[in-house]
């Protein structure tokens, strides 16, 4: 469970495998009921669902591309009482990039490399850019 400065609770899964019925990020508390940010959760949860079932499956530029959904729709929180929501999702997004990008990094150097991640690596690297620009 973590918690931002304005005292908005948020349990976030850390389980190995996503659950199709469970929510990566569930609100436990929030002086607005969560109303605001409902939808745009709902639709986060979906898009690291989507880039978790990707991931698995080694298709690793759709499961960039699904994070990277999920991290432009975290700037449509626009309200004031949920900019800290939308900070703490974007961080979360972002460690989920550079796990991938470390895991893409060591597949594509070293005695064992294939050029097949490459592409992979090069689109992890530049979004991971962009995702820091942001921060």
């Amino acid at each position: 469970m973590k918690e931002n400065p304005k005292g908005h609770l948020f349990s976030i899964s850390e389980n190995e495998y996503f659950d199709d019925k469970q929510s990566k990020i569930e609100l436990v508390s929030c002086d607005l009921g969560g109303h605001k940010c409902s939808e745009h959760r709902a639709v986060i949860n979906r898009k690291m669902l989507a880039s978790r079932k990707f991931l698995l499956n080694k298709d690793y530029l759709r499961s960039i591309e699904s994070i990277k959904e999920a991290y432009y729709i975290t700037a449509d929180l626009q309200e004031n009482s949920c900019a800290n929501c939308a900070k703490l999702f974007r961080c979360m997004l972002t460690q989920s990039l550079e796990n991938i990008h470390d895991d893409l990094k060591q597949m594509s150097r070293g005695w064992f490399m294939t050029k097949r991640y490459q592409s992979s690596y090069k689109l992890a690297t530049l979004v991971l850019e962009e995702f820091r620009k942001d921060c």
